[in-house]
């Protein structure tokens, strides 16, 4: 797993929070702690989504497409992950075929660790950009000062 998703959720609440004004790549990349070769890329990725527009010219940036409330972190992970993810990586080992544990091992650890990765799916659609600008103003009670794009 990599930080696609976090840097993306990142950019989309950031979005929410700037109410509809412009922002820059850079203002993203800088409060997302990345470069904005980054942010640009994932860019490109959340507007084949429908999730952000670009505004280009002076005064220029990205705004959100849809309301914060209609995007769902189970969304935002679907659309920036390249192939849906083996999240423990049970598809990547090797065992041996001619051993008895080895030849059942992965069949019965997908099937075991199916329940966790649709709790995971579950978890991630019941939750919204919106309540993630809500839990982060419970956080910044006076707002964040640097939003404004």
């Amino acid at each position: 797993m990599n930080t696609r998703f976090a840097v993306a959720t990142h950019m989309l609440a950031y979005l929410a929070h700037a109410q509809g004004q412009p922002v820059s790549s850079e203002v993203l990349a800088s409060s997302a702690g990345t470069h904005p070769v980054v942010v640009r890329r994932l860019m490109s990725t959340l507007r084949d989504a429908g999730f952000v527009q670009s505004q280009r010219g002076a005064g220029g940036g990205t705004v959100l497409a849809r309301p914060a409330a209609e995007i769902t972190l189970l969304d935002v992970f679907r659309a920036v992950q390249e192939t849906e993810p083996d999240l423990f990586q049970v598809g990547s080992t090797n065992p041996n075929a001619h051993c008895d544990l080895g030849r059942v091992m992965q069949q019965t650890l997908e099937g075991m660790f199916g329940p966790a990765i649709e709790a995971m799916r579950a978890a991630l659609a019941a939750v919204t950009v919106q309540q993630v600008m809500q839990e982060l103003g419970k956080r910044l009670p006076n707002g964040c000062a640097g939003a404004s794009g």
